[in-house]
């Protein structure tokens, strides 16, 4: 989530800078400025959307997640039946 805000922000710093420098005279200290404002918020929106494991780990823990729901719902729809009874 804060990846794409970053991104989003990024993005927003990138047109800044363009529609500054493209528009007439500018100020190199203040284009700067601005491209170093791009550069701050584009850098923890890469780190934030690379993955930090390999695919395998992930499939591996999400079907460890997945196995770990079914049998909570299993148990829960056991206790269920069995107290009605």
């Amino acid at each position: 989530m804060f990846s794409l805000l970053f991104a989003f922000i990024a993005l927003v710093m990138l047109a800044v800078f363009l529609i500054y420098v493209f528009r007439g005279p500018a100020d190199p200290l203040i284009a700067g400025g601005i491209f170093v404002s791009f550069l701050a918020c584009l850098a923890p929106a890469l780190l934030l959307l690379k993955p930090f494991e390999s695919p395998e780990e992930l499939r591996r823990r999400r079907e460890e997640a997945r196995r770990k729901r079914e049998e909570r719902r299993h148990s829960s729809n056991e206790s269920h039946r069995g107290s009605g009874s």
